[in-house]
Formats: C-alpha cells, structure tokens, sequence
C-alpha cells in the first residue's frame, strides 16, 4: 500500500492548515506490511474505523494513535513503529474532521471499543497509546478514567447529560506515549484567545487596553519582536479566563433553555395544547444553537518570545502572522455547540486536562516535544511529566524540533530532527515493551 505524500516546502511562512498534510503522513508502508480497515462500535451505538497495521511477523504490541478530529491513518510517526516491527492502530474519531459537537466524553467509548478489540479479539500481550497534540489530551483522559475504580468514574458531561462511564469495560494501556501534547483543548484554547473582544457576535470589535496587537501594550510589526509588560500580560490573562467564564455562561444558558422545553414536552397536559403550541415546543426542544467564537490565535508569546522561553520562532501552529490571521476566518473552536464548548473548548469546564489527567496515570510514561515547537513549550512538557505518579517517567525534548518534529529556528539547521525523535522513542519502546 502506498500514499500520495510529499516534502516540506524550505519556506513555510503562507501555510495554511489545509496544506499541512503534505508534510505530516507517511508516503508509502513497509513492502512486507499488510494493512486491514477495522470498523468499530462504541457502546452508544456510534461507528468509528481505525486502520490496522501489521508488520511480517507475529507482533505482541500494538501502538494505538488517535485524535478527537484529525486524521491519523497516514500519521507520519506510523512508519517508524512498523520499520521496528511494532503493530499499529490507526483509530479516527465519530468526529472525523469536524469537531463542531465533539464532547470528550463520548471519544472515550470510541477507545474503549478500540481497547476491548484489540485486546479481547485480536490477543496483542501490550497496548501502546501514542497521543500527538490534541490526541495526547485526549488519551490522558481516557488512561485516568480506565484507571479509576468504575464507580467513580464521570457520570455525566459537564453540561448535564449523563454517560455511563462506570458501566463502560475501559481496558487500560501498557504504556504511553504524550509527543508534542498540548495540556488540553481547553487549556490550550485558554492562552490563545482574545479577551479584547467586546462584543462576542462582532468579530472587530477590541477593547484597546486588551489588545496585543497595539503598539500601545507593546505590540511591534516585524522584523521587531514585541515586548509586552508584566502588568499588561497579568491583565490579559485574567481578562482570557473571564472571556472563557462568559462563554461558558452562554453555553449553560443555551443547554438549560433545550432542557427547559424538552421538560415541557413531558409534561401532563400537553396533548391537550393546540397543535401550533406543541410544534413550537417541539421545535425548541430539538433546535440546535451554535456558538461563533471570534479570534483564537491570540497568544502574547506568539511574537514576545520572551514568555514561556524555547527555541521557537514567531507566531503558532496555525499562524504565522496572527496580528492578521487572528481576525481571519478559521481558527480553533470558532464554530462549535454548547455541549462541546464545555466538554471539549472551555479552560474551565472541560475534562480533559492533560496536566490534571497525568496524575492518574498508573503507567509507563514518554513525555516528548520539540523545543521549537510554537504552541506547546518546554514548560509545558515539563509541567506533565511532574505531575505523572508512576515511577517509569521519561522527558524528552529535541532540540530544534517544531510541533511536526521538523527542523526549525537556528538551532534545527541542518539536523533530522524526525530521525532523532524516533530514535528516542524506538529506544524507549524496545526497553519496555516487545516487538
């Protein structure tokens, strides 16, 4: 089996989010490698496929990728367990490309499903979680529910509606891997959004002491880098954390409205209202509300690289002029319901916070980043690994390394970066785990 991929274009300046599959999968498989399409069903009914990978051989672990909305089948990294003789298994969420309802606690029955198959109906002895970015989050939280005794797991989302966790066969991992994790979608989301926004259905709309792209609060148009002071920062991010607490209110609002007439469509009595009346409440039981959530990519360290200090260029992940991409079209979380903003988007409500899930792992624990890396940073790596209890707790960060693993800055010239992260991690899996 092969796959359409290609190189990194040298100047990556104008890449947009769409044009970053060209340099994030893997172009062809091992020649001896077969490859299966595995249909899943989670408990509550949801289909989701995942790709299984097996190397010539009887392999006793299989490595588990997964990601609430992107596309792992091709991941890059897939190559470099397959060319070590590790099975793998590529596993897409029911939110495939499009995680405008995605709530977390729904993905985890998805990897339950895909943990109780591996397990139960494929025999594999070890199973590996490799969690990149959004997919780290999302497997920390899903390895601290399996961990937890089943009768205090979550019963419900954080917006009300119960799931049944503790009724839920969570097989654990044996190990896992975080690599280029950020600390949660919330948390994330947390420290890139824009609390300048006054009004939250105008997309233009700033307060000027919030903004940081004025001049003002220290913001400078390159080749300059900005510099911001500690008292405006401290503002910025108490005025972040109310912007996500407003959100949130809105969020439950909008639920508790759902909520208040799907009550009245049981209540006695109602057959007897006209039809028109019946209709309306039906209809404002069932409607769907969306949240447009405005400017995203407005994180201070973003262009003063002073702040949460590495390796790393300007700009993020997504953006590499967020002075101008931040009042763009696309960006995290912009269209979203209420139900995943607070499971899935809100710094305050959602679950799935890497740092506090790491304190539940009972397992085997890779820690790995680049330090140029523009939206997940050295502090950030270190702060999970410290809060990891198991005692086997690996950090390790590759110099020069950007969130992909490619070379970036002055201190990723001329290294293969890829190379060495998979070295790394290779030598990791083979002093725990067999092929």
């Amino acid at each position: 089996m092969s796959v359409v991929g290609g190189a990194r274009p040298e100047d990556n300046q104008t890449d947009t989010y769409l044009k970053r599959t060209r340099y994030t999968t893997f172009s062809s498989l091992p020649s001896d490698c077969s490859a299966e399409m595995v249909s899943l069903f989670a408990s509550d009914g949801a289909e989701t496929r995942g790709m299984l990978y097996i190397p010539a051989g009887a392999s006793r672990t299989v490595v588990c990728f997964s990601h609430p909305r992107v596309d792992v089948q091709r991941h890059f990294q897939i190559r470099h367990f397959l060319d070590a003789g590790y099975a793998v298994f590529a596993h897409n969420s029911r939110w495939l490309g499009n995680d405008v309802a995605t709530t977390h606690e729904h993905l985890l029955l998805d990897i339950a499903a895909a943990m109780r198959h591996l397990r139960d109906e494929r025999g594999f002895d070890h199973v590996v979680l490799l969690g990149t970015s959004g997919g780290g989050s999302l497997y920390g939280f899903y390895q601290a529910q399996a961990a937890t005794p089943p009768e205090q797991r979550l019963r419900d989302l954080p917006s009300g509606e119960s799931i049944d966790l503790p009724g839920e066969d969570m097989p654990g991992a044996d190990g896992i891997i975080l690599s280029a994790a950020h600390t949660g979608q919330g948390k994330l989301l947390g420290r890139i959004i824009d609390p300048s926004v006054v009004d939250e259905g105008d997309p233009i709309t700033v307060d000027p002491a919030l903004d940081m792209f004025d001049p003002a609060n220290g913001f400078r148009e390159r080749p300059e880098e900005s510099r911001y002071p500690a008292e405006f920062l401290q503002a910025y991010r108490a005025a972040q954390h109310e912007r996500v607490r407003r959100l949130d209110v809105l969020a439950r609002a909008a639920v508790a409205e759902q909520r208040r007439y799907q009550a009245m469509l049981t209540e006695p009595g109602v057959e007897r209202l006209s039809g028109r009346a019946r209709a309306e409440i039906t209809r404002r039981a069932v409607a769907a509300k969306y949240m447009v959530v405005y400017r995203t990519t407005a994180n201070p360290a973003y262009l003063d690289l002073r702040i949460d200090a590495s390796d790393r260029v300007q700009g993020g992940i997504w953006s590499t002029r967020p002075e101008v991409d931040n009042f763009g079209e696309w960006g995290l979380a912009r269209l979203v319901t209420p139900r995943a903003w607070l499971s899935t988007w809100s710094a305050i409500s959602s679950r799935a916070s890497l740092v506090d899930n790491a304190a539940a792992l009972d397992i085997p624990c890779l820690v790995t980043a680049g330090t140029a890396d523009r939206d997940i940073y050295p502090s950030d790596c270190q702060a999970v690994h410290d809060a990891v209890p198991h005692a086997d707790k690996t950090l390790i960060l590759v110099e020069g390394a950007d969130h992909y693993l490619l070379p970036s800055g002055r201190r990723g010239t001329g290294k293969d970066t890829r190379a060495e992260s998979a070295d790394h991690v290779q030598k990791w899996m083979r002093e725990r785990f067999p092929v």
